[in-house]
């Protein structure tokens, strides 16, 4: 190990996006008024009622179109016909639900982007599982033991990238052709009460309607799942982003070497499943007190004998952070953030402290060739 490193950690028990594009609503509304007016004048009255074909044609087709506002002309173009052509409103309803039933077995049957991604993200799942355990495990700083850990990092690290990678490519035709189709069969049921009073689903709530809808369909559900799966990835690489943004708008007091041993930090944290840390001033400021201490007063450890700084929780408090301090890492070396890291890392105590599940921020103080690293929870910040 190149260079020295003493750590403690806190209680390791401490406490550790569904949106998707919908098609815009009432692009037609001009349209479908003045289709209804035209209606209105062929169907006159009750006796004059003829069938227009044509009409029936058109609206069945529109009933199958991914844009909510023709389905609902289509809709509305059954409601003011005469009851003779109701037989034809429910052969279209038919029509509809298989439509849009082979539109949802398609997407899952199809290999694509949106479906590469859920059978990636469920590996990753998996894997983060498997891999948080090994990295919370002593190896008595074991080398060998070590690497192995090391090599099984590099390699979550890779299929994290990959998940990401798919989640950002641009998945909005596939989740647009999902919601459509799963919307589309809940307004079919909806209307398919219009001829039968003792339907169930008129008990059921529109979301009761739509978990319903989804239960009953296998493809349906595992569609489901899919968008689930990759809203959960959007919102992990938002979250980091954010973080990311936070910590390069840091002033002066935070340097280089802080912002990269920061971004290295969350990237792996991220990549296991943990939230990323923002760098915060008052508790950097601790942090960086006490390597200046060290390297002025000749010590290496987390007690120190300065007056009112023996405990990181005293220098956390004396630099008025506004939270709780809950782990400190030192370590004397190179004075390079990876050289830091790779020695904490390495370390098992030090490697709990950095993927510790709790805090919400981080501070970073250098001084030379020490290094300090604080993790705490700071009031307000989610």
């Amino acid at each position: 190990m190149n260079g020295m490193l003493h750590g403690s950690t806190a209680d390791p028990a401490a406490p550790a996006i569904r949106s998707t594009g919908r098609m815009a609503r009432g692009r037609l509304a001009c349209g479908l008024a003045v289709f209804c007016m035209l209606l209105s004048s062929v169907f006159s009255s009750a006796e004059d009622a003829v069938v227009n074909m044509q009409y029936v044609s058109t609206a069945g087709e529109w009933m199958k179109n991914p844009d909510a506002a023709k389905r609902k002309a289509a809709y509305l173009t059954f409601h003011i016909m005469d009851a003779s052509a109701q037989k034809y409103f429910k052969s279209a309803l038919d029509a509809a639900q298989k439509f849009h039933q082979g539109n949802i077995s398609r997407l899952d049957a199809t290999k694509n982007s949106l479906n590469e991604h859920a059978e990636l993200a469920k590996r990753l799942g998996e894997e983060r599982s498997r891999v948080i355990q090994l990295i919370r495990t002593d190896y008595h700083k074991d080398a060998k033991k070590v690497k192995m850990l090391r090599d099984e990092m590099e390699s979550l690290m890779a299929l994290h990238e990959k998940v990401v990678k798919l989640a950002k490519k641009n998945l909005t035709t596939d989740l647009a052709t999902t919601e459509a189709a799963i919307d589309a069969l809940c307004e079919i049921a909806r209307e398919r009460e219009k001829f039968d009073s003792s339907a169930f689903t008129k008990k059921l709530s529109d979301k009761e309607l739509r978990a319903s809808i989804i239960n009953d369909s296998l493809e349906a559900e595992r569609v489901e799942k899919t968008i689930a799966s990759l809203e959960k990835s959007c919102k992990e690489i938002a979250a980091l982003a954010e973080v990311e943004k936070h910590n390069a708008a840091n002033g002066k007091w935070c340097s280089a070497g802080m912002k990269s041993f920061a971004t290295l930090c969350n990237y792996e944290r991220v990549a296991v499943g943990l939230r990323p840390l923002f760098v915060e001033e008052k508790l950097s400021s601790a942090a960086e007190g006490h390597s200046s201490d060290m390297a002025s007063k000749g010590f290496f450890d987390h007690e120190s004998p300065v007056p009112n700084k023996k405990t990181p929780w005293d220098r956390a408090k004396l630099a008025e952070f506004d939270g709780q301090a809950s782990g400190e890492n030192i370590f004397m070396g190179p004075t390079n953030y990876q050289a830091a890291y790779n020695g904490w890392f390495g370390s098992d105590g030090h490697r709990f402290c950095m993927f510790s599940d709790g805090p919400n921020c981080m501070g970073v103080g250098i001084s030379g060739v020490h290094w300090t690293m604080m993790i705490g929870s700071k009031n307000g910040w989610q």
